[in-house]
């Protein structure tokens, strides 16, 4: 796994592989941070969202047959702080490049 940083969210990004996507916030304000993985692994994945090094939404391991699954969280922040999608999973045949593909999008708002 690795860390890849999201200069911007003009519009949503799409990403291929189990890694941390980091977006530095260039704003203080509520931000909305949501992502969609379209189809599960058969061996079921775990997606975490932070703000900072802090916690801020996690799934529990969603099994294959969920088929997808979407998450979203509020958080307050100001400028500088980081929001973090970790996808991660126990198996080996899921860190392959084209095994998981998501959505990602971040925009200034309150609601979901």
């Amino acid at each position: 796994m690795a860390t890849v940083t999201i200069p911007n969210f003009l519009t949503p990004k799409v990403v291929n592989g189990l890694n941390t996507y980091v977006y530095t916030t260039t704003t203080s304000a509520m931000h909305v941070a949501r992502i969609d993985v379209p189809i599960i692994p058969p061996s079921g994945m775990s997606i975490v969202i932070k703000q900072n090094t802090t916690t801020i939404a996690t799934s529990a391991a969603p099994a294959a047959t969920q088929g997808a699954i979407t998450m979203s969280a509020t958080m307050n922040c100001t400028s500088g702080d980081t929001i973090s999608f970790v996808l991660s999973s126990s198996t080996a045949m899921d860190e392959q490049l084209n095994t998981v593909k998501a959505t990602l999008n971040v925009h200034i708002g309150s609601s979901n």
